[in-house]
This record gives structure tokens, C-alpha cells and sequence, in this order.
């Protein structure tokens, strides 16, 4: 008997929810507008984060798990030192050498050299025939850095030690860079001109895995010997120093790296390490800290929509109540339990809010689907944990503001209800 009242209940809620959607849907719509915009807001956000945190994970993962990242900044390489940091003196090529000659825990040692792509004679661009490319990123590397980060090649090889000693020219193309300037032709022995100077490819990247909304910036890189870079762009200023571990020896890796490193700096035992050493492990905590943070702002903000909401549904529920309050009188004088009425209308502001919540999830999965299909490679498909929180907060809401309307309801006194005009 009790399921079928529960069933009855249920019903008769969903029924009269309708109804006042129906007749009064600029005041119901108000209502549970507020329920969308946050849900929308949670559902969405946590979509994007999650995936944009997967793909920088992919990214960085990719670079190698035992591998151990040296630079005088801390940060990305091609982001703008900061006043504090920008008299720091940058790392030396040299220095590879000593690493991989001191550290007992290294596996092997290389480089990368980040080379500015806006100098005072203009933007440099890649051009091979009648095609180019402004947005090219210029890097140099020693041999065995592709090893290191484990490149894999789709065509054609890395470049020599023998090629990086003379300065050659040479190069290793991007995929993205590749199609650009070669379309989908093979671009081994052809050659590419770069600030006026020409050089041969000897070898294209296969498609990095990861990156931020889909887009691998070392997809649009032409990678130079590091001897070549030095010879035709002078000293460098920015030079990433990565160290790979032996399998398990990460640790001890990092603190003869740091060791190495002060010293190669000449810094005393009282000196703060003008440096920086991280790990994909390290990089992944930091972005998953920042990620936290937009997250909670986030949800700060949703949650006003919500509290917006949920007022809203609160004043509709004590409107509905006030309307009715002569069919409640008659139900509690026929015999309805009070806990009977309580419920039905709890389910009725549940029910409201439930209306807003699958909509703002709907709507969020709208949202992220058409950024998944504009954004090449990156996924903003809701998480099945974003979804159930969505729904789960509406559902939250739906209660706590239909509370006290629901009370009231439920306790009034059926005489005086039955007076009411």
C-alpha cells in the first residue's frame, strides 16, 4: 500500500508541477532559470577542465616520466620572465657534458634551445616553395634530445652529433609545420629557408599526443642542431637542460642534478638556487592546483545562480502553496497525512528543480560537444561525475528550497485552510 501512495504521490506531483509550469511559466521559468545558468556553469567548467587537464597530463607524460627539466625561469620556456627572475643568467650548452658526465643516476643529458621568433629584423618564417608559415616555433636541440622525450619519427631520422659539431644545415619538421609547407608530401631532402637561410630536412615528427585545446605547439616546430643554432643566432638565452633517470632513480637523479647545478652556477651553501628542476609529475600537480583554484571560483559563482535559483523556487512554491491552500485544508480534513502533503509538494520543488537541472545539463553537453567538433583534437564531453554532480545539485536545491513552503503546507491548520478565500 505504501509504494502505491508513494507512486500516487510522485504522480499527482509531477502532475501539478506541469500545471504550474503550464499556467504560470514566465514565474516558473524565472524560477528554475537560475537552476540552468548554474548547472550550465558546473557541468560545463568541469568538462573543460578535466579534459584540458587530461590533455596537458598526455603532454607532459609524453616528455618522459623519468625525465628531469632544468632552466634558469621558472615556468614555460617561452613565457616572459618575471621582474624577479629576469636578471638570472641562463643555462649553457657546456653544461650537458658535466651533467651527464657527474650524475651517476642519469641515463643521458640533452638540451633544448628556445629561439626567439621576433627579432629586430621581423617575424622569422618558414617558407618552402610557394608556401610559408608565421606561427613556426624555432628550436635547437643536441642529438640525443629526441631520445630523451621519446620524438618518434614518421619519416626520416634525427640529425647526427656530427651535423650538430659542424653547425649543419639541417632540419627536423613538425607534423603540423610539414603539412603547411609540404602538404602531404614527403618533405625529406627538401628544403626550407629561414631568415634567409636554407635549410635541408632530414626528418619529420610523428603528431604529439596531448596539449592545450587540442593544439601541440611542437606540432608547428622546426628543430635545428643545437651547434647550428649557436652558430647562426648566437649565444643562447634560453636553454632547457633535461636529465633523464635510470628506471627508479628519479630521486636521487634530481638532487645530483640540483648539485651539479649549483656548483656549475658557483652558488654557496647560504644561496636560494637560481634555477628551477621539475618533473612532468611536478608540472601535472602545479596545473591540477591552478585548475583547483578556477574551479572553486567557478563554483563560487554557480553557486549564486543556484542560491538565485533556489529562491526563486522557494517563492514560487510558497505562491503555490498560498493558492491552494483550500484544496490542502480539504485533503488534511478528508484524512491526507501531513507528512502525506509534505511530500507532495517537496516533490513538486524537486521536481522544478530537477526541470532546471536536466536542462542546464543538456545544455552544458550542447555546449561541449559543439567545442569538441570546432576544436580539432580537443574533447569537452562531460564526465559521467560531472553529469550525476549536476543533477545531484539540482536535486539538493530542489529540497532545501522547497522545505519550508512544503512545511508550511503540510501544517496548516485545515479549519482555518478550508476559510481561506
Amino acid at each position: 500500500m505504501a509504494r502505491y501512495s508513494w507512486r500516487d504521490s510522485v504522480e499527482e506531483s509531477a502532475a501539478l508541477a506541469v500545471d504550474s509550469l503550464r499556467t504560470h511559466r514566465a514565474r516558473s521559468m524565472l524560477a528554475i532559470g537560475g537552476i540552468v545558468i548554474g548547472i550550465v556553469t558546473v557541468v560545463l567548467i568541469a568538462s573543460v577542465l578535466a579534459n584540458v587537464r587530461n590533455q596537458v597530463a598526455m603532454l607532459f607524460r609524453d616528455l618522459g616520466t623519468d625525465n628531469i627539466f632544468a632552466f634558469h625561469l621558472t615556468g614555460d620556456p617561452y613565457v616572459t620572465a618575471n621582474e624577479k627572475e629576469a636578471r638570472r643568467q641562463p643555462l649553457k650548452l657546456e653544461w650537458v657534458s658535466d651533467i651527464r658526465r657527474v650524475t651517476t643516476a642519469a641515463k643521458d643529458v640533452g638540451a633544448q634551445v628556445i629561439v626567439p621568433t621576433a627579432t629586430a629584423n621581423g617575424v622569422l618564417v618558414a617558407r618552402a616553395g610557394g608556401n610559408e608559415s608565421d606561427t613556426v616555433l624555432v628550436e635547437g636541440a643536441t642529438p640525443t634530445l629526441f631520445d630523451i622525450i621519446g620524438a618518434e619519427f614518421s619519416r626520416g631520422r634525427p640529425f647526427t652529433a656530427l651535423e650538430d659539431r659542424a653547425g649543419a644545415n639541417v632540419a627536423v619538421v613538425g607534423a603540423s609545420l610539414s603539412l603547411a609547407l609540404f602538404g602531404n608530401e614527403s618533405p625529406l631532402g627538401r628544403t626550407l629557408t629561414l631568415g634567409g637561410d636554407t635549410y635541408t630536412v632530414v626528418g619529420e615528427l610523428e603528431k604529439r599526443r596531448g596539449g592545450f585545446f587540442g593544439e601541440n605547439r611542437q606540432d608547428n616546430v622546426v628543430t635545428l642542431p643545437a651547434g647550428t643554432v649557436r652558430k647562426r643566432f648566437g649565444v643562447p638565452e634560453r636553454v632547457v637542460i633535461y636529465v633523464q633517470a635510470k628506471p627508479g632513480e628519479r630521486d636521487a637523479c634530481m638532487r645530483q642534478t640540483e648539485s651539479v647545478m649549483r656548483q656549475l652556477r658557483q652558488l654557496s651553501s647560504q644561496d636560494d638556487n637560481d634555477f628551477n628542476l621539475s618533473t612532468a609529475d611536478q608540472i601535472i600537480a602545479t596545473f591540477d592546483g591552478i585548475s583547483a583554484q578556477i574551479g572553486l571560483a567557478t563554483f563560487g559563482l554557480a553557486g549564486v545562480s543556484l542560491l538565485i535559483g533556489a529562491i526563486g523556487i522557494a517563492n514560487v512554491m510558497f505562491i503555490s502553496v498560498t493558492e491552494r491552500t483550500r484544496e490542502i485544508g480539504l485533503r488534511l480534513a478528508v484524512g491526507a497525512r501531513r507528512r502525506e502533503v509534505l511530500l507532495q509538494f517537496l516533490l513538486e520543488a524537486v521536481f522544478l528543480s530537477g526541470i532546471g537541472g536536466v536542462a542546464g545539463v543538456s545544455t552544458a553537453m550542447a555546449i561541449g560537444l559543439l567545442l569538441t567538433l570546432v576544436l580539432t583534437g580537443f574533447s569537452a564531453v562531460a564526465p559521467l561525475w560531472a553529469i550525476v554532480s549536476g543533477l545531484g545539485a539540482s536535486i539538493l536545491v530542489g529540497v532545501v528550497a522547497g522545505y519550508l513552503p512544503a512545511y508550511r503546507a503540510a501544517y496548516l491548520d485545515p479549519v482555518e485552510a478550508l476559510r481561506h478565500e
